[in-house]
């Protein structure tokens, strides 16, 4: 998706995106807390540290950051959404979670977002990134050398075999209709091809890079250090 259709199809559905991806992420691939919690103990110990949020949505790793940051600690949750973050806020001011703020940003520019930060965490928004090189790269350059970075996305869309490829049909078409994907961002090949290039990047730009897949290969989480130190 280009940046206005994902402005407009994600201000559309953030009203019913925390129900409908609970469903799907946790109740359906039952992944979610799993994979948001494996990726929130891959940036290491972040007490007191500064982190940021890519693609935050409207919220849903901050119940996992926070406890993780402590009081001293704070969190900068960005997307381009205006309607996701309105539910953020939301999040934020009912918990009292003082430590987070959060802010209209496009992932591939962060054009206001200053350095430097002791973690980057994406979950499952880079691979819709109109500029996936672009993003990583100024992801990077905001993470302080010694810093962490850790993404949770998706490197394909149409599983091969298992339950879920029976269910693929279903669970696609609930995407697209709801407004939370697009056929596009729904390509198996494409995904593939986007994130193959996406972790050759990655592996040659940090150091100590793990890579974990789930779901039969479909889902990627990959992590690794900025090279130097403070």
């Amino acid at each position: 998706m280009q940046r206005e259709e994902i402005n407009d199809y994600y201000n559309k559905a953030a009203r019913y995106y925390d129900l409908l991806t609970g469903w799907i992420f946790q109740r359906l691939f039952r992944v979610e807390d799993r994979y948001r919690q494996r990726s929130v103990d891959l940036l290491g110990d972040i007490h007191g540290a500064r982190v940021l949020d890519i693609g935050c949505g409207t919220g849903r790793n901050f119940s996992y950051l926070v406890p993780k940051l402590g009081p001293e600690g704070r969190l900068l949750g960005v997307d381009l959404s205006r309607g996701m973050l309105a539910r953020a806020r939301q999040k934020v001011e009912r918990n009292g979670w003082h430590q987070v703020a959060v802010a209209q940003q496009d992932a591939a520019r962060l054009d206001d977002v200053a350095p430097s930060f002791d973690a980057v965490i994406a979950s499952w928004c880079l691979g819709i990134v109109y500029d996936l090189p672009a993003a990583l790269e100024r992801a990077l350059g905001l993470l302080r050398p010694g810093g962490r970075l850790v993404i949770l996305d998706f490197q394909g869309s149409r599983p091969e075999r298992g339950l879920l490829r029976h269910l693929y049909p279903i669970y696609s078409k609930l995407l697209q209709v709801t407004g939370i994907d697009t056929a596009e961002d729904l390509d198996h090949d494409r995904l593939k091809a986007k994130w193959a290039q996406g972790r050759a990047y990655l592996e040659a730009q940090l150091d100590d890079v793990q890579e974990e897949d789930y779901l039969n290969g479909l889902g990627l989480l990959i992590s690794g250090t900025k090279p130097g130190s403070h």
